[in-house]
Protein backbone atom coordinates (compact mmCIF):
# COMPACT_ATOMS: atom_id res chain seq x y z
CA UNK A 1 0.00 0.00 0.00
CA UNK A 2 1.10 3.26 -1.13
CA UNK A 3 2.07 5.74 1.94
CA UNK A 4 -0.37 8.34 0.43
CA UNK A 5 -3.07 5.77 0.16
CA UNK A 6 -2.51 4.56 4.08
CA UNK A 7 -2.91 8.03 5.04
CA UNK A 8 -6.35 8.97 3.18
CA UNK A 9 -7.60 5.87 4.74
CA UNK A 10 -6.48 6.52 8.37
CA UNK A 11 -7.64 9.96 7.82
CA UNK A 12 -11.11 8.27 6.36
CA UNK A 13 -11.35 5.39 9.49
CA UNK A 14 -10.55 8.21 11.96
CA UNK A 15 -13.40 10.43 10.71
CA UNK A 16 -16.19 7.48 10.90
CA UNK A 17 -14.94 6.74 14.26
CA UNK A 18 -14.97 10.01 15.62
CA UNK A 19 -18.41 10.27 14.46
CA UNK A 20 -19.53 7.43 15.48
CA UNK A 21 -18.36 8.47 18.97
CA UNK A 22 -21.63 10.19 19.68
CA UNK A 23 -23.36 7.67 18.92
CA UNK A 24 -21.77 4.30 20.62
CA UNK A 25 -22.30 5.32 24.36
CA UNK A 26 -25.87 5.34 23.91
CA UNK A 27 -26.37 2.63 22.59
CA UNK A 28 -27.88 -0.28 24.81
CA UNK A 29 -26.57 -4.21 24.29
CA UNK A 30 -29.50 -5.03 22.86
CA UNK A 31 -28.98 -2.38 19.88
CA UNK A 32 -25.39 -3.56 19.63
CA UNK A 33 -25.66 -7.60 19.21
CA UNK A 34 -27.27 -7.36 16.14
CA UNK A 35 -25.41 -4.80 14.88
CA UNK A 36 -22.10 -6.50 15.67
CA UNK A 37 -23.61 -9.54 14.61
CA UNK A 38 -24.01 -8.09 10.85
CA UNK A 39 -21.04 -6.81 10.74
CA UNK A 40 -18.97 -9.51 11.36
CA UNK A 41 -20.99 -11.49 9.10
CA UNK A 42 -20.17 -8.71 6.53
CA UNK A 43 -17.06 -8.60 7.07
CA UNK A 44 -16.74 -12.36 6.72
CA UNK A 45 -18.05 -12.78 3.29
CA UNK A 46 -15.60 -10.11 2.36
CA UNK A 47 -13.04 -12.44 3.88
CA UNK A 48 -14.46 -15.15 1.79
CA UNK A 49 -14.37 -13.28 -1.65
CA UNK A 50 -10.65 -12.09 -1.16
CA UNK A 51 -9.80 -15.83 -0.12
CA UNK A 52 -11.72 -17.15 -3.18
CA UNK A 53 -9.58 -14.31 -5.85
CA UNK A 54 -6.26 -15.83 -3.63
CA UNK A 55 -7.05 -19.19 -4.64
CA UNK A 56 -7.97 -18.61 -8.05
CA UNK A 57 -4.33 -17.15 -8.57
CA UNK A 58 -3.12 -19.94 -7.05
CA UNK A 59 -4.87 -22.07 -9.66
CA UNK A 60 -4.17 -20.29 -12.14
CA UNK A 61 -0.60 -21.07 -12.27
CA UNK A 62 -0.18 -22.26 -15.77
CA UNK A 63 -2.00 -18.90 -17.11
CA UNK A 64 0.93 -16.76 -19.00
CA UNK A 65 -0.50 -13.54 -16.99
CA UNK A 66 0.30 -14.79 -13.75
CA UNK A 67 3.66 -16.42 -14.71
CA UNK A 68 5.10 -13.18 -16.08
CA UNK A 69 3.62 -11.18 -13.08
CA UNK A 70 5.88 -13.67 -11.23
CA UNK A 71 8.46 -12.47 -13.03
CA UNK A 72 7.91 -9.30 -12.91
CA UNK A 73 7.39 -9.08 -9.17
CA UNK A 74 4.09 -7.98 -9.41
CA UNK A 75 2.28 -11.19 -8.55
CA UNK A 76 3.35 -11.15 -4.78
CA UNK A 77 3.14 -7.88 -3.93
CA UNK A 78 -0.74 -8.40 -5.21
CA UNK A 79 -1.01 -11.44 -3.35
CA UNK A 80 0.53 -9.71 0.13
CA UNK A 81 -2.19 -6.75 -0.74
CA UNK A 82 -4.45 -9.33 -0.81
CA UNK A 83 -3.52 -11.16 2.73
CA UNK A 84 -3.24 -7.94 4.40
CA UNK A 85 -6.94 -7.21 3.27
CA UNK A 86 -7.92 -10.53 4.84
CA UNK A 87 -6.46 -9.82 8.17
CA UNK A 88 -7.96 -6.64 8.46
CA UNK A 89 -11.16 -8.36 7.52
CA UNK A 90 -10.77 -11.47 10.20
CA UNK A 91 -9.85 -8.97 12.97
CA UNK A 92 -13.09 -7.02 12.08
CA UNK A 93 -14.49 -10.27 12.51
CA UNK A 94 -12.78 -11.04 15.56
CA UNK A 95 -13.51 -7.34 17.67
CA UNK A 96 -17.25 -7.57 16.58
CA UNK A 97 -17.56 -10.97 17.83
CA UNK A 98 -16.06 -10.14 20.97
CA UNK A 99 -18.55 -7.28 21.26
CA UNK A 100 -21.35 -9.93 21.51
CA UNK A 101 -19.98 -11.27 24.44
CA UNK A 102 -18.70 -8.15 26.69
CA UNK A 103 -21.30 -7.57 29.39
CA UNK A 104 -22.78 -3.97 29.00
CA UNK A 105 -22.35 -2.73 33.00
CA UNK A 106 -18.48 -3.04 32.57
CA UNK A 107 -17.00 0.08 32.73
CA UNK A 108 -13.14 1.81 32.61
CA UNK A 109 -11.74 5.47 33.84
CA UNK A 110 -10.80 7.43 31.59
CA UNK A 111 -9.40 10.99 31.23
CA UNK A 112 -11.40 13.59 28.82
CA UNK A 113 -14.82 14.32 28.24
CA UNK A 114 -15.99 11.47 30.41
CA UNK A 115 -15.04 10.40 33.82
CA UNK A 116 -15.76 6.67 33.28
CA UNK A 117 -17.17 4.70 29.86
CA UNK A 118 -18.45 1.03 29.04
CA UNK A 119 -15.40 -0.80 27.86
CA UNK A 120 -18.16 -2.58 25.64
CA UNK A 121 -18.20 1.51 23.74
CA UNK A 122 -14.54 1.40 23.37
CA UNK A 123 -14.32 -1.74 21.66
CA UNK A 124 -16.93 -1.13 19.61
CA UNK A 125 -15.51 2.41 18.42
CA UNK A 126 -11.89 0.80 17.58
CA UNK A 127 -13.55 -1.95 15.81
CA UNK A 128 -15.82 0.82 13.35
CA UNK A 129 -12.25 2.41 12.88
CA UNK A 130 -10.46 -0.86 11.61
CA UNK A 131 -13.86 -1.58 9.85
CA UNK A 132 -13.57 1.82 7.75
CA UNK A 133 -9.73 0.80 7.31
CA UNK A 134 -10.21 -2.53 5.87
CA UNK A 135 -13.41 -1.89 3.42
CA UNK A 136 -11.16 1.14 2.06
CA UNK A 137 -8.49 -1.51 1.60
CA UNK A 138 -10.69 -4.03 0.17
CA UNK A 139 -12.30 -1.61 -2.09
CA UNK A 140 -8.94 -0.53 -3.30
CA UNK A 141 -7.50 -4.22 -3.52
CA UNK A 142 -10.65 -5.24 -5.33
CA UNK A 143 -10.38 -2.84 -7.69
CA UNK A 144 -6.68 -3.91 -8.71
CA UNK A 145 -7.50 -7.86 -8.37
CA UNK A 146 -10.52 -6.68 -11.21
CA UNK A 147 -7.98 -5.38 -13.33
CA UNK A 148 -5.81 -8.09 -13.18
CA UNK A 149 -8.25 -11.06 -13.71
CA UNK A 150 -9.67 -9.32 -16.47
CA UNK A 151 -6.82 -9.94 -17.99
CA UNK A 152 -6.50 -14.11 -17.42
Amino acid sequence: MKKREAVTYLMISTAVAYASWSVVPTMKIAQIQPISSTVATVAGILFGFVMASVTMIASAKGNKLVQNTQKTKYLPKLVKKLHTTMGFLLFVCVIFLICLFIPDQKMVATTGLFSTVKILSVILVFGVFILSFSICQFISVWREFSKFASHM
